[in-house]
């Protein structure tokens, strides 16, 4: 009586939120309308554009638009304000946000190459949002919490732990929904390409090209001591040889066909010749031990053989192993103010071991050793502040062992003391950043040769096969468009 009283409560509440699929016409369970789900894309959006830059290219911007437009337009809904964004971020990724926002960053644009490539990349985005995969996991997320108060009230016993099981059962729910919406969004990103007239096959090439991105960067991110900067969807999850995804491919080509379909390379290159490789100046350069910004105007030198770690909003190196951690962040102050102001006031330690003042590099600083809250637990750690002008220079080193800070103290301490403003002639050295240029080969163009001429400092030839799409082996013909970094 009890289970059946739960079951028709909650079949009643799910009843009220049924909604009908654009992409497949039957009857979805969502609890949020078309104006709610544009709202939420909208809110989400600013936060995004809060941590983000976008990308300072006008003309990429216009044409990323342009080829998304053409897609969004063939698309199950088309009457949605479908905005393209192109993200100044090295990191490999694309995602969509429910309404019709959709990014792409220049990291994952340098692997691309061509444009029915980039309109595979955005017709799976498009895929989402038709689809309103954000507005099902949601509102799957709220029928679960719905569930689970329910369950509560007829179901004796159910306290906490009955929540952490409605909780965890939801995860899992979600989780199983994450691959079928992946692989529908290939099936629908396949189907917008034959509709707009752009060759389906790129969605596998697009595949094969980030599967390979993959490999690459998973052995650069062991040997650097970091996460992989890997693409988020099924791309990077299934080789291009999947079965279901051949399928999906195959289906579209049967449902549209497409004579004469339009790959784009020569007009894909063209708009990418100039891309932003790696890092770029406006968030600080990595070259070897050293970190630059220019913008900023300082420069700081890490222990030999720690993995550096440039995100977006701190500098993160670590030893070898994992011995050790050094943090920078960078906080505004009030130029009055001193170092060990900011230590004991906007910091909150109101107390330090081992406690000095410094002056390093003509610059005002104040050290010493404090215990910080970690995952882990409470660890001493070393908390260095440097100060140069409205601006504090927050350095935090901590060992995953609780008594090992002495080992590593005389490293925190050494970096602290390279830390020193750029010259003239440094900032515009860190201003240059490496970038894709497009050529045409010739009969003694090879990748040794391209690997030789460039900057990067770890697998070039590797790295220049990769953008090109001939990783780990392929030929280059002369006459066609390459890309390589300078």
């Amino acid at each position: 009586m009890r289970t059946a009283a739960f079951a028709a409560l909650l079949l009643a509440c799910l009843g009220t939120g049924c909604a009908t699929n654009p992409v497949t016409g039957n009857k979805d369970l969502v609890l949020m309308s078309e104006q709610d789900e544009i709202a939420m894309g909208e809110q989400v959006n600013a936060q995004v554009m809060q941590k983000e830059r976008t990308y300072g290219n006008v003309e990429l911007q216009q044409y990323v638009q342009y080829v998304g437009s053409k897609i969004a337009a063939r698309s199950h809904r088309p009457n949605l304000n479908y905005r393209f964004t192109v993200l100044d971020s090295k990191d490999v990724n694309a995602f969509a946000l429910p309404g019709g926002h959709i990014f792409v960053t220049r990291g994952l644009l340098a692997y691309l190459n061509s444009e029915a490539e980039l309109a595979a990349v955005l017709g799976h985005e498009i895929g989402h949002v038709t689809a309103r995969h954000a507005v099902r996991q949601h509102s799957a997320t709220q029928l679960t919490s719905i569930g689970a108060a329910i369950g509560s009230a007829f179901i004796p016993g159910m306290g906490q732990a009955g929540y952490q099981l409605a909780g965890a059962l939801g995860e899992a729910m979600l989780r199983g929904y994450g691959r079928e919406h992946e692989l529908e969004a290939d099936r629908l990103g396949a189907e917008y390409l034959a509709r707009t007239g752009y060759d389906s096959d790129a969605m596998l090439a697009v595949i094969g090209a980030l599967k390979s991105q993959e490999l690459l960067e998973l052995r650069l991110a062991r040997e650097e001591g970091r996460e992989p900067r890997v693409y988020h969807g099924l791309f990077s999850t299934h080789p291009d040889n999947d079965v279901r995804l051949q399928e999906v491919v195959a289906n579209a080509d049967k449902v549209t066909p497409v004579q004469n379909p339009f790959i784009g390379r020569n007009e894909y290159m063209q708009h990418i010749n100039g891309l932003v490789y790696g890092e770029g100046a406006s968030q600080g350069i990595v070259r070897g031990r050293d970190f630059h910004h220019g913008g900023l105007g300082f420069t700081v030198r890490f222990p030999a053989g720690w993995a550096i770690n440039n995100l977006s909003d701190r500098l993160v190196a670590v030893a070898p192993a994992n011995g050790a951690y050094l943090q920078l962040t960078i906080t505004r102050v009030d130029p009055k103010a001193s170092p060990a102001d900011l230590i004991s006031g906007k910091m909150g330690i109101a107390r330090l071991g081992s406690e000095q003042s410094l002056n390093i590099h003509g610059l005002p600083a104040h050290t010493g050793t404090a215990p910080v809250k970690t995952p882990e637990g409470e660890r001493l750690a070393r908390v260095t502040v440097i100060q140069m002008g409205a601006r504090a220079y927050v350095l935090v080193g901590l060992t995953p062992n609780s008594g090992a800070l002495d080992r590593f103290d005389g490293a925190f301490m050494e970096t602290a003391r390279t830390f020193r403003p750029l010259t003239r002639e440094e900032r515009e050295s860190a201003a240059h950043e490496q970038r894709v240029r497009t050529f045409l080969a010739n009969d003694r163009t090879t990748f040794e040769n391209l690997a030789r001429n460039s900057p990067i400092e770890k697998f070039p030839e590797e790295q220049i096969r990769l953008i090109n799409g001939l990783y780990p082996r392929g030929t280059i013909q002369p006459g066609q468009v390459m890309k390589t970094v300078q």
